[in-house]
């Protein structure tokens, strides 16, 4: 295994920790409740070059665009970071094609540059054409490809512990294998009968660390949506080929002209800031970045007043 402090984005992650623990169960012939099924929601569905994508709006003001993490749905963002902002912007929390209840285009392929466009696109479905885009984690690094591949509709960048560097090593055996044709199906068929709510209460623990996470953060990102077979699997293979979607994007940063923000916390242990956020604030001269003192990896839960401060601050960079 690759050294800890090289690795810049490991395996980690509520689906991917919940995999290999099911995984261990399975081994074991272990039998354990299933979690519940996914709940209905609300939330607006447009179809955009033949693919679902799901939304939810809130608020009123200049338009914002929250894009989640891996092994996530918008619930993630619409449990604090949302609502902390939707008192001066239209807050618009998106589904990620392949997660929650975003489809994927026939074929399954998803790159990073795919999710910017369906999502852009979804965007102008409803009437918008130019937002602040924030995304976190794996959010962010679509949120990146956004920025590169269509500038003049993102009025400011704001990225979250996000992903934007070629790093060593890979993602893990578990990824490997659900997204693998061959095994990939039937493993993530079987994680959901495995995965007890108690054990992903702990497991959430360790994606949260060094800080608790929030009372009621698993219920309202429904459990069931993130272990749906189909998600499991689409999130493993956007894990898995995210490194060399990310390479090609890298010597594009120096013409980004938006205003951008960097917000890390430095006891994240899934995204390095010293290899991501660190690298990017030198490649991009008007790029900020602001470092938050023993937070991890969920900053935007955890400390959702300092990261919505900076998103209000960077909004207050450009005129549209």
């Amino acid at each position: 295994m690759a050294n800890p402090s090289r690795r810049s984005f490991p395996a980690t992650g509520l689906a991917t920790g919940l995999a290999v623990g099911a995984a261990s169960g399975l081994a074991a012939c272990q039998p354990v409740q299933t979690v519940k099924a996914a709940s209905d929601a609300g939330g607006t569905t447009v179809e955009v070059e033949g693919v679902p994508i799901h939304l939810a709006r809130s608020g009123q003001g200049r338009p914002l665009v929250l894009i989640h993490g891996a092994s996530g749905n918008l619930n993630d963002m619409t449990f604090r970071l949302g609502p902390a902002l939707a008192d001066r912007f239209e807050v618009i929390a998106v589904d990620r094609p392949g997660h929650g209840r975003s489809g994927i285009p026939a074929g399954g392929d998803v790159p990073i540059t795919t999710q910017a466009r369906l999502i852009r696109g979804a965007l102008a479905r409803i009437g918008i054409d130019r937002a602040l885009v924030v995304g976190h984690s794996y959010g962010g690094s679509v949120a990146l490809a956004w920025a590169v591949d269509a500038p003049g509709s993102v009025s400011a960048l704001v990225l979250l512990g996000a992903p934007s560097q070629v790093w060593e090593g890979g993602l893990g055996l578990t990824n490997d294998l659900l997204a693998s044709a061959v095994i990939g199906p039937a493993l993530a068929s079987a994680l959901p009968h495995l995965v007890t709510e108690g054990f992903a209460t702990r497991t959430l623990a360790t994606v949260f660390a060094p800080q608790p996470a929030p009372p009621g953060y698993l219920a309202h990102l429904d459990l069931g949506l993130v272990l749906q077979p189909a998600s499991l699997r689409e999130n493993a293979r956007q894990l898995v080929g995210l490194k060399e979607e990310i390479r090609p994007l890298v010597p594009a940063y120096p013409r980004l002209a938006m205003p951008i923000e960097l917000v890390h916390g430095d006891a994240d242990r899934t995204v390095g800031l010293d290899i991501h956020s660190r690298p990017f604030a030198r490649q991009v001269p008007q790029a900020e970045l602001v470092v938050l003192p023993g937070v991890g990896h969920m900053l935007h839960q955890v400390a959702t007043a300092e990261v919505a401060a900076r998103i209000r601050a960077t909004a207050r960079r450009t005129a549209g």
